[in-house]
């Protein structure tokens, strides 16, 4: 094998090693401070639709701010959760929608690079905002590789 052909090899072993940390999910744990949703209109013009949190101490509340969502809560609601009709209006109104999910974690988040104890904001999809509720305690993986979001979430 020729001088050339060994570190041609030799440079794709090394980024062949590299490039497997980068594609390895990372698995973090914490608990669920929030949850809101975003809805994205034409261009770059976007609107809160909601959003879920703990507003005074021990009380859990639903502040819907756009007001053709105030249909699917009650001021007793404490954790948002959204349905096939809410769902329907969401996607008729808006170009696309975002779901959030604030974490604080338990453990380190090296692909977001967040530690242990700061709290931190996810795209996830809308089975896992549906899934999760405040106060959760959840683990779930990040993919180095997109800037984050949730791949997959589990209620512990």
């Amino acid at each position: 094998m020729s001088t050339l052909k060994k570190m041609l090899f030799l440079f794709l072993v090394i980024f062949l090693i590299s490039s497997i940390d980068y594609v390895i999910p990372v698995e973090v744990e914490g608990i669920v401070e929030s949850k809101s949703i975003n809805g994205r209109m034409s261009g770059n013009i976007g609107e809160g639709v909601l959003e879920n949190r703990e507003f005074f101490p021990d009380e859990l509340q639903i502040e819907v701010e756009n007001e053709d969502f105030n249909q699917f809560f009650t001021p007793e609601d404490r954790n948002a959760y959204v349905n096939d009709s809410m769902k329907e209006l969401l996607e008729r109104k808006y170009v696309s929608v975002d779901y959030y999910v604030a974490v604080r974690l338990i453990s380190d988040d090296p692909a977001n690079d967040v530690s242990e104890g700061e709290t931190f904001t996810y795209f996830t999809s809308l089975d896992d905002f549906n899934k999760v509720k405040i106060g959760d305690k959840v683990r779930y993986k990040v993919a180095r590789y997109r800037f984050a979001r949730i791949d997959k979430i589990t209620v512990l």
